[in-house]
Protein backbone atom coordinates (compact mmCIF):
# COMPACT_ATOMS: atom_id res chain seq x y z
CA UNK A 1 0.00 0.00 0.00
CA UNK A 2 1.24 3.42 -1.12
CA UNK A 3 1.58 6.50 1.14
CA UNK A 4 0.14 9.70 -1.01
CA UNK A 5 1.60 12.82 0.39
CA UNK A 6 -1.23 15.27 0.73
CA UNK A 7 1.53 18.20 1.58
CA UNK A 8 1.58 20.86 -1.09
CA UNK A 9 5.09 22.52 -2.46
CA UNK A 10 5.84 25.75 -1.40
CA UNK A 11 3.74 28.37 -4.04
CA UNK A 12 6.18 30.21 -6.53
CA UNK A 13 4.46 33.52 -4.27
CA UNK A 14 5.22 32.79 -1.46
CA UNK A 15 9.42 31.91 -2.56
CA UNK A 16 9.12 35.28 -4.47
CA UNK A 17 7.59 37.06 -1.17
CA UNK A 18 10.40 35.30 0.62
CA UNK A 19 13.04 36.54 -1.77
CA UNK A 20 11.73 40.00 -1.80
CA UNK A 21 11.47 40.87 2.09
CA UNK A 22 14.85 39.71 2.04
CA UNK A 23 16.24 41.54 -0.88
CA UNK A 24 14.48 45.09 0.64
CA UNK A 25 15.65 44.05 3.65
CA UNK A 26 19.19 43.92 2.30
CA UNK A 27 18.56 47.07 0.71
CA UNK A 28 17.22 48.74 3.78
CA UNK A 29 20.41 47.77 5.59
CA UNK A 30 22.43 49.03 3.50
CA UNK A 31 21.01 52.21 3.46
CA UNK A 32 21.04 52.16 7.07
CA UNK A 33 24.31 51.54 7.03
CA UNK A 34 25.08 54.70 4.61
CA UNK A 35 23.06 56.83 6.63
CA UNK A 36 25.01 55.60 9.59
CA UNK A 37 28.63 56.05 8.07
CA UNK A 38 27.70 60.17 6.86
CA UNK A 39 25.99 60.74 9.50
CA UNK A 40 25.26 64.95 9.50
CA UNK A 41 26.40 65.70 13.52
CA UNK A 42 29.05 64.30 15.47
CA UNK A 43 29.60 65.46 18.90
CA UNK A 44 27.07 67.77 18.75
CA UNK A 45 29.24 69.75 15.67
CA UNK A 46 28.44 69.35 12.01
CA UNK A 47 30.42 66.72 10.44
CA UNK A 48 31.29 67.95 6.85
CA UNK A 49 28.70 65.92 5.21
CA UNK A 50 26.36 67.89 7.62
CA UNK A 51 27.72 71.15 6.69
CA UNK A 52 27.59 70.27 3.00
CA UNK A 53 23.35 69.68 3.25
CA UNK A 54 23.01 72.82 5.64
CA UNK A 55 25.17 74.95 3.69
CA UNK A 56 23.07 73.96 0.46
CA UNK A 57 19.60 74.68 2.10
CA UNK A 58 20.73 78.15 3.70
CA UNK A 59 21.78 78.95 0.39
CA UNK A 60 18.54 77.93 -1.47
CA UNK A 61 16.15 79.21 1.43
CA UNK A 62 18.21 82.75 2.12
CA UNK A 63 18.76 83.52 -1.41
CA UNK A 64 16.76 86.80 -1.28
CA UNK A 65 18.45 87.83 1.96
CA UNK A 66 22.57 86.60 1.41
CA UNK A 67 24.77 89.00 -0.19
CA UNK A 68 24.72 89.23 -4.05
CA UNK A 69 29.10 89.63 -4.08
CA UNK A 70 30.13 86.01 -4.32
CA UNK A 71 32.60 86.40 -1.24
CA UNK A 72 30.22 88.23 0.93
CA UNK A 73 27.90 85.37 0.36
CA UNK A 74 30.22 82.88 1.37
CA UNK A 75 31.12 84.64 4.00
CA UNK A 76 27.85 85.23 5.14
CA UNK A 77 26.94 81.33 4.30
CA UNK A 78 30.07 80.25 6.72
CA UNK A 79 29.07 82.56 9.27
CA UNK A 80 25.71 80.62 8.72
CA UNK A 81 27.42 76.87 9.72
CA UNK A 82 29.11 78.68 12.70
CA UNK A 83 25.95 79.88 13.91
CA UNK A 84 24.18 76.43 13.08
CA UNK A 85 26.98 74.73 15.15
CA UNK A 86 25.90 76.81 18.08
CA UNK A 87 22.00 76.29 17.62
CA UNK A 88 22.64 72.34 17.80
CA UNK A 89 24.88 72.57 20.54
CA UNK A 90 21.97 73.76 22.56
CA UNK A 91 20.06 70.85 21.77
CA UNK A 92 19.16 67.79 24.08
CA UNK A 93 21.38 64.84 22.37
CA UNK A 94 18.33 63.15 21.67
CA UNK A 95 17.28 65.70 19.01
CA UNK A 96 21.14 66.35 17.57
CA UNK A 97 20.60 62.37 17.01
CA UNK A 98 17.78 62.77 14.93
CA UNK A 99 19.01 65.23 13.62
CA UNK A 100 21.85 63.52 12.28
CA UNK A 101 20.06 60.76 10.90
CA UNK A 102 18.41 63.41 8.55
CA UNK A 103 21.19 64.71 7.35
CA UNK A 104 22.98 61.94 6.91
CA UNK A 105 19.70 60.86 5.03
CA UNK A 106 20.03 63.68 2.67
CA UNK A 107 23.80 64.01 2.64
CA UNK A 108 23.61 60.13 1.28
CA UNK A 109 23.17 60.09 -2.89
CA UNK A 110 20.58 57.01 -2.92
CA UNK A 111 18.34 58.28 0.21
CA UNK A 112 19.06 62.24 -0.96
CA UNK A 113 17.73 61.23 -4.29
CA UNK A 114 14.50 58.84 -2.75
CA UNK A 115 13.48 62.00 -0.38
CA UNK A 116 14.20 65.36 -2.63
CA UNK A 117 14.93 63.94 -6.19
CA UNK A 118 18.15 66.21 -6.49
CA UNK A 119 20.59 63.80 -8.67
CA UNK A 120 23.71 66.07 -8.26
CA UNK A 121 25.68 66.67 -4.26
CA UNK A 122 24.38 69.58 -2.35
CA UNK A 123 27.40 71.27 -2.95
CA UNK A 124 27.25 71.18 -6.97
CA UNK A 125 23.69 71.50 -7.33
CA UNK A 126 22.50 75.20 -8.62
CA UNK A 127 20.34 77.27 -6.26
CA UNK A 128 17.04 76.33 -8.47
CA UNK A 129 18.09 73.07 -7.93
CA UNK A 130 17.98 73.11 -4.26
CA UNK A 131 14.48 75.27 -4.30
CA UNK A 132 13.24 72.63 -6.24
CA UNK A 133 14.32 69.54 -4.20
CA UNK A 134 13.31 71.48 -0.93
CA UNK A 135 9.44 72.36 -2.72
CA UNK A 136 9.07 68.50 -3.62
CA UNK A 137 9.96 67.37 0.37
CA UNK A 138 7.49 70.15 1.13
CA UNK A 139 4.61 69.73 -0.33
CA UNK A 140 5.09 65.39 -0.33
CA UNK A 141 2.87 63.24 0.11
CA UNK A 142 4.36 61.44 2.94
CA UNK A 143 4.64 63.30 6.27
CA UNK A 144 7.88 62.61 7.78
CA UNK A 145 9.09 64.07 4.36
CA UNK A 146 7.13 66.92 5.02
CA UNK A 147 8.35 66.60 8.22
CA UNK A 148 12.33 66.44 6.98
CA UNK A 149 11.55 69.81 4.99
CA UNK A 150 10.67 71.62 8.12
CA UNK A 151 13.27 70.38 9.88
CA UNK A 152 15.96 71.83 7.78
CA UNK A 153 14.20 74.82 6.64
CA UNK A 154 13.57 75.99 10.37
CA UNK A 155 16.77 75.18 11.49
CA UNK A 156 18.29 77.12 9.02
CA UNK A 157 15.46 80.09 9.74
CA UNK A 158 16.38 80.09 13.51
CA UNK A 159 19.58 80.51 13.23
CA UNK A 160 19.47 83.03 10.32
CA UNK A 161 17.28 85.37 12.09
CA UNK A 162 18.14 85.00 16.13
CA UNK A 163 21.22 86.73 14.87
CA UNK A 164 21.88 90.05 15.18
CA UNK A 165 24.31 90.98 12.35
CA UNK A 166 21.49 89.63 10.02
CA UNK A 167 19.02 91.89 10.49
CA UNK A 168 19.96 94.41 9.14
CA UNK A 169 20.09 92.11 5.46
CA UNK A 170 16.58 90.97 6.54
CA UNK A 171 15.31 95.02 6.67
CA UNK A 172 14.65 94.51 10.32
CA UNK A 173 16.16 97.25 12.71
CA UNK A 174 15.92 95.40 15.79
CA UNK A 175 14.16 95.44 18.71
CA UNK A 176 12.28 99.01 20.03
CA UNK A 177 13.76 100.82 23.20
CA UNK A 178 11.05 100.98 25.71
Amino acid sequence: MTQNDTTQPSSPKRRWLLKSALALGAVGAALGGAVFWKRGITDGTLTDSGKEVLKAVASAVLADMLPTDPAAREAKLEGQLLRLNQVIQTMPSSAQGELAALLGLLANAPTRLMVTGLSSAWAKASTEEISAALESMRIHKLPTTMLSYHAVRDLTCIAFFTNPDNWALTGYPGPLDI
